[in-house]
């Protein structure tokens, strides 16, 4: 457990902190945040004012505000990534376009996105120093900087866009705290949904019962919005397009089993079920991650609109396809 001069830290997830006070501050919260948690204060107050920083489970977003107790509970979660210490490694990238600006990467299922608690090595921005040569960089070039702009859960696949300068960086953080980002993902989902299109907005929070997931039940939560639409209905679950409105932790994940139809393979959420089929169930064994695929990536950038594509994973490819083989009905 760390603990700083002026809080303690309680946990540690990918992408945020939750910590306590030691003592009564009168300091502005957003040089509170950037002193406990060794962030730069404009990362702090951008994360503020997309509603990221909860206080006792009620949201601020006025970075002046400056009045804390002993023990207050501070959450603290960020839409895109601080830039962390990092080791090169020569870990194989897939490259999906790359110019002067930012590199687009197609994820596999199992790879970490950066450094984390546990685990400060064998994850992609390793791979992507590597890749850029930045070890060799001195640290005043402005292009030193593996600029993670968002990021994806481990087992997700699907498209990341990592930004090779500072300006493209702050463009496009821009963008995505703003939400104009086109970001499209694919999974299939237990049983068959009521409608065939549909949107899901709830607030988002941590899960008092459960520290490593998020709920919609909490008081004063984030909002997080998911779109959905079904694109296909096998004969135990269906391949579901979802579209982010917010782009909140686990969001899709916790939205599908809101909505009673857990991701297949999520054991976090609910989606660790044996079906009737046995060939299915060695299937999602051999899987062993969520079915879920970051598939679109769209943005404009510098005048110029981009929109990238990545094709199923493999294994969940080979799932759907099997799904298919046994269905009945299909959309």
């Amino acid at each position: 457990m760390a603990i700083f001069d002026e809080g303690v830290v309680l946990d540690i997830y990918d992408g945020g902190v939750t910590f306590s006070l030691l003592s009564d501050e009168n300091t502005r919260v957003d040089a509170l945040v950037s002193s406990i948690l060794g962030l730069s204060r404009t990362q702090v107050q951008k994360n503020i004012r997309s509603e990221n920083l909860s206080v006792n489970g009620k949201i601020l977003t006025k970075c002046s505000f400056s009045k804390f107790s002993k023990g207050d509970v501070f959450e603290f979660e960020a839409d895109a990534p601080e830039q962390v210490p990092a080791e090169p490694e020569e870990i194989p990238l897939d490259i999906v376009f790359e110019n002067e600006e930012f590199i687009i990467v197609n994820k596999p299922a199992g790879l970490l996105v950066h450094p984390g608690n546990g685990h400060p090595n064998g994850t992609m921005l390793n791979g992507i120093i590597n890749y850029l040569n930045l070890q060799d960089k001195p640290k005043n070039d402005p292009n030193f900087r593996a600029g993670l702009v968002h990021r994806i859960d481990k087992d997700t696949s699907g498209l990341l866009v990592v930004a090779k300068t500072e300006k493209t960086l702050t463009e496009l953080q821009e963008k995505f705290s703003r939400h104009d980002i086109v970001r499209e993902y694919t999974c299939i989902v237990w049983g068959k949904l009521k409608e065939t299109k549909g949107t899901v907005e709830t607030f988002h929070g941590r899960d008092p019962a459960n520290r490593l997931r998020f709920s919609p039940n909490v008081k004063n939560g984030r909002k997080a919005v998911t779109h959905y639409e079904v694109v296909e209905e096998f004969k135990y679950a269906s391949l579901l397009k979802i579209t982010l409105e917010t782009g909140r932790t686990h969001q899709i994940r916790m939205h599908m089993n809101y909505l009673g139809h857990p991701i297949l393979n999520d054991e976090l959420y609910g989606g660790s079920r044996k079906s009737p089929d046995p060939v299915l169930n060695k299937l999602l064994a051999a899987s062993g991650r969520q079915l879920l695929h970051a598939g679109t990536l769209g943005f404009t950038l510098s005048g110029r609109e981009f929109l990238f594509t990545s094709p199923l994973a493999e294994d969940i490819k080979t799932i759907k396809d099997h799904l298919e083989n046994i269905s009945f009905i299909q959309v």
